[in-house]
């Protein structure tokens, strides 16, 4: 999975089918809109998500709950990219 999907309020992951579903549309809708690949944090506020492309630490390197605040600013970072999408 090139993606990780999580709550803006509360950090924590989201796992549900329709999240996933939403992730990979979007993914496909911004390779036809944009020519490229999606990276860093997608956020969907009236969604309470943020879908995070690529560039996250590898799974050898730790991160704790406690690296992750509910902001936008903190979800980007997490994230590691500026995603430039949202849904206002």
């Amino acid at each position: 999975m090139d993606y990780v999907i999580f709550r803006m309020s509360s950090g924590e992951d989201e796992s549900s089918v329709e999240a996933h579903v939403l992730a990979r549309a979007y993914r496909a809708a911004w390779r036809v809109k944009n020519l490229g690949e999606p990276n860093g944090a997608h956020q969907f506020a009236s969604l309470d998500l943020v879908i995070c492309y690529g560039g996250w630490a590898p799974p050898q390197v730790a991160i704790s709950r406690e690296d992750v605040l509910p902001t936008a600013q903190r979800s980007r970072m997490r994230c590691g990219g500026n995603g430039e999408a949202d849904d206002d």
